[in-house]
């Protein structure tokens, strides 16, 4: 019976869907609503939604003016659409002019209206939505209408990052407080924004400032840090009676003390710092007019806020003094997860670039004319819109109304820097200076400076309820998203962090990966990249050769990783041991290389590789044939030009080049896993590492890529052997 009710709720859904399907075709004959965009409003399509948000607060479902929308009557929702996957190439018909006809393919305003907004904010000197479209390349655009919100485009592929396989980037669509008062039938479903300051200098800045921290320390219990039992070493001190500051060593003081710390970029500069020589003059006086423009600021936000002490890195840790940063750098996460807030400089490159002043142009509202009559031109602010400024039911990384895949682009210098990752990661209260918008975000919701309430929840048990070795490889993707300098400084960067997870405190952390999950946390890979026409090729790894992450490790990438997702899937390996060299003092910091040993079946295999894109493997069948090719993920460009290691390996990760390409050479797959297709356990494929040569440690092997879905024929041909990486 249950089967019966499923196939008839199945039925009568395809029937209503199919029904507003065609309704939709005969009000775009009767009435010329779009056919691509609706004419950018919710109803009277067949994938119209009713949205109801959590909790109590329930979006406006008005426009200004008399244009009232009414929510449906059966309980309180709103209409909403989600349209994605939008052809630019169909988008474009609406201003191409035909030449039989002497008019557009398509008369739609609206469309028209998203092409001058495409075009406002979409054309520079590296990109071009036009001719992109126009070469055929991958791009598209998506809208989110809902009533009682403004309309949020969102562009796939518009903009580039080298770190993001497709990049996203939303531009938000709104009316201003003032629109005409005569009712508009025609009117997209556009609403008021937040204001969004053209400096962020203003009284209306800093207020937001002071009142998000207020409500924040006044309502929010998951946010109070009453159990604090932590002081930094080292403290800047701020005395409103006395315009220099004082570094205060804080093994003096009775009790912790509330203090800001900051969050910067460095950006090669050399700005003023503490050492050795400067140490016993700053706790004297350190005079505040030598001090970079960010330092500056961040200091008179904490006195804004009334906070007496601030923690910055280049003032608080002796530089240049090894054992001093060894010792502070094992502290870092508790530095930032026990301030009353972290100030985040997301908008500057470096130290001299102020975060309070003028606003960039490119992040200022503008305006575009809708004509919706001959006589009538509606005002529409478009302005893009920072990632941390979209609502929490869109999602962080893969948003429901883009493809699975795409990544929303944090904008702003920092947001490249491996180091300041974790900073945010461990804020209690983040007030964020982004080049689009001032953003607090704390442990219990986020608001930015240009949004109206109600303010969406980051409270955990409000989001899907992840699994810890999920949210360890997200955090991983996320991080090495970012740059990084130095690979020793990769693990370091990223120590604060894991000592919070919950692995933390039942297993062992072994250079980035968990003993528990050991060998299934191997199966990481790059994410893909592509040489540009022109480019040279860079290596993805950092030179090891003087020590560092081992090769079985992410942390010896320098891009970005993640893991892909196989269903039931099954061990054929046996982990025996696992050695890492690190610090005494902090064994979520650096590591000087690791011996990873296993058990289980390999497979001497041939690598082609012809150019940077194409990588395949196979190998020598008994009857002197050669196999199946089989496409394994290299760890970036390889050297094949090495002598024989274990299994006759003789390919390398490529340091410094040359590299090789159009050979053939031999390597070693190492079977880890397995997964079936099918439930009833059929079609099952093995994955595995691909192993080359190390000429650093004879005997051993080297990582140099991962290969999946391989055949069971190969697993069956292997030979049982132990192996070990480094």
């Amino acid at each position: 019976m249950d089967d019966i009710a499923k196939v008839a709720r199945a039925g009568v859904y395809s029937t209503f869907w199919l029904g507003r399907f065609a309704k939709r075709y005969y009000n775009n004959a009767v009435n010329g609503t779009c056919l691509l965009c609706n004419n950018l409003k919710p109803d009277g399509h067949e994938n119209t939604t009713i949205w109801r948000p959590e909790g109590d607060n329930k979006p406006t479902t008005s426009l200004p003016g008399g244009g009232n929308i009414r929510p449906p009557a059966s309980g309180g929702g709103i209409l909403a659409l989600t349209l994605k996957d939008l052809s630019t190439t169909k988008l474009l018909q609406c201003r191409d002019i035909d030449p039989k006809t002497g008019a557009p393919a398509r008369d739609c305003p609206y469309c028209r209206l998203l092409c001058e907004i495409f075009d406002h904010f979409f054309i520079d000197e590296w990109m071009n939505w036009v001719s992109e479209t126009r070469n055929g390349m991958p791009i598209s655009f998506g809208l989110m209408i809902r009533q009682g919100a403004p309309l949020v485009i969102t562009t796939i592929g518009f903009v580039y990052d080298k770190y993001l396989k497709v990049a996203r980037a939303d531009v938000e669509l709104y009316i201003d407080d003032s629109p005409p008062t005569q009712v508009i039938p025609v009117l997209p479903t556009v609403s008021p924004a937040g204001i969004r300051q053209t400096d962020t200098r203003s009284q209306a800045c800093m207020s937001f400032v002071k009142d998000s921290v207020e409500q924040c320390d006044r309502e929010h219990p998951l946010c109070r840090n009453e159990a604090q039992n932590f002081n930094p070493t080292r403290l800047l001190h701020l005395d409103d009676k006395d315009p220099h500051l004082h570094l205060c060593e804080t093994a003096k003081l009775e009790q912790p003390v509330r203090y800001a710390a900051f969050s910067h970029c460095w950006g090669g500069s050399d700005p003023v710092k503490l050492t050795r020589a400067t140490l016993e003059g700053f706790k004297k006086r350190m005079d505040f007019s030598v001090l970079p423009n960010t330092f500056k600021d961040a200091i008179s936000v904490a006195k804004e806020l009334g906070i007496p002490y601030v923690w910055i890195d280049s003032l608080c840790i002796i530089q240049g003094d090894e054992a001093d940063w060894e010792k502070e750098a094992a502290r870092m996460g508790q530095v930032y997860s026990n301030a009353y807030i972290v100030i985040t400089a997301a908008s500057s490159p470096n130290p001299e670039t102020a975060i309070l002043g003028p606003r960039e142009p490119e992040w200022l509202p503008k305006t575009f004319d809708l004509p919706l009559t001959p006589d009538v031109n509606v005002p529409v602010v478009a302005r893009k819109r920072h990632i941390l400024a979209a609502p929490m039911e869109q999602g962080l990384c893969e948003p429901p109304f883009a493809n699975t895949g795409t990544d929303l682009k944090r904008i702003g210098p920092l947001y490249n820097r491996g180091w300041c990752f974790q900073e945010a990661y461990l804020a209690c209260r983040n007030l964020q200076f982004t080049p689009g918008a001032i953003v607090f975000e704390c442990k219990t919701h986020r608001r930015s400076e240009d949004q109206l309430p109600p303010y969406p929840s980051t409270i955990p048990s409000a989001r899907e309820s992840v699994d810890p070795t999920e949210q360890w490889r997200r955090i991983i993707k996320s991080f090495t998203s970012r740059q990084l300098t130095f690979g020793s400084d990769k693990l370091p960067a990223i120590g604060g962090a894991a000592r919070t997870m919950p692995q933390a405190q039942t297993t062992q952390y072994v250079a980035g990966l968990w003993h528990s999950t050991l060998l299934f946390d191997l199966m990481w890979h790059v994410m893909p990249y592509m040489i540009l026409a022109g480019q040279d090729r860079q290596a993805l790894s950092y030179d090891d050769d003087d020590g560092g992450p081992p090769t079985w490790s992410w942390a010896s990438m320098n891009w970005a990783v993640v893991w892909s997702q196989f269903p039931r899937t099954q061990l054929v390996a046996e982990l025996l041991d696992v050695q890492v060299a690190g610090s005494h003092l902090d064994p979520y910091g650096k590591v000087s290389g690791g011996l990873l040993t296993l058990r289980g079946r390999l497979k001497r295999c041939e690598l082609r590789s012809n150019g940077a894109l194409t990588h395949d493997a196979f190998y020598i069948q008994a009857d002197g044939t050669k196999s199946d090719l089989q496409h394994y993920r290299t760890d970036g460009p390889l050297s094949f030009e090495h002598e024989a290691g274990p299994y006759g390996a003789r390919v390398r990760r490529g340091r410094q080049g040359p590299y090789s390409s159009n050979l053939e050479t031999t390597a070693v797959v190492f079977f880890i896993n397995s997964h079936t297709l099918l439930s009833n356990g059929m079609w099952k494929q093995y994955q595995g590492l691909v192993l080359g040569t190390s000429p650093r440690s004879p005997g051993c092997l080297e990582r140099v890529g991962l290969i999946w879905r391989l055949p069971a024929h190969w697993y069956d041909t292997a030979e049982e052997g132990t192996v070990q990486i480094v």
